[in-house]
């Protein structure tokens, strides 16, 4: 059939093949193309109008690295941690010449459920020492890692059995409070 064709006819022929490959390829690949530039600069331009970014927003992620600050400060290492607790704070009361009492009667308060349940630990401690040598273990254990926080402190000058002795001893109870990693 192509050989009765003259060569002009085949030319027309030939140029209307070469128009449906070229739609045919602007349909299946092209106009898709075209169409994602044309969103793209459209999600450009509603970003920046957007972008502008909302006025709480700045304060919002201040107080949020505040809160991780603090909860930073409450984190105690979950394996051996009666151990590493103990160890680190008696260290310190020796350090600054306090003398550190060990009871198991007082170690822990009675937990609810649920602070069992979120990790929250409770440990108590019973120091003796000299008023400026107990404000020195406070400013100590107030500063170090790893031990959780000071939840409690009572102060208070104990009598030894009614004897009014001449001592600059004070008793010192301290609560310390953590969350379990």
């Amino acid at each position: 059939m192509l050989e009765k064709l003259t060569l002009k006819n085949k030319k027309v022929i030939m140029v209307l093949l070469m128009i449906v490959v070229v739609y045919l390829a602007y349909v299946f690949s092209f106009e898709k193309a075209i169409s994602a530039i044309a969103l793209n600069r459209q999600l450009k331009a509603a970003q920046q109008l957007g972008q502008e970014p909302d006025a709480a927003f700045p304060q919002l992620e201040r107080k949020h690295a505040f809160y991780q600050s603090v909860l930073k400060g409450y984190r105690v290492r979950q394996e051996d941690r009666e151990n590493h607790l103990w160890q680190s704070v008696s260290a310190m009361a020796i350090a600054k010449n306090v003398e550190i009492n060990f009871s198991p009667n007082i170690t822990t308060a009675e937990k609810d459920t649920s602070e069992i349940a979120r990790g929250i630990v409770i440990q108590k401690f019973i120091f003796k020492g000299k008023y400026f040598d107990m404000v020195k273990l406070l400013d100590t254990l107030e500063k170090s890692q790893g031990i959780g926080r000071i939840s409690g402190a009572k102060l208070m000058k104990k009598k030894a059995n009614g004897n009014e002795e001449k001592t600059d001893k004070l008793t010192l109870e301290l609560q310390l409070v953590g969350i379990e990693n």
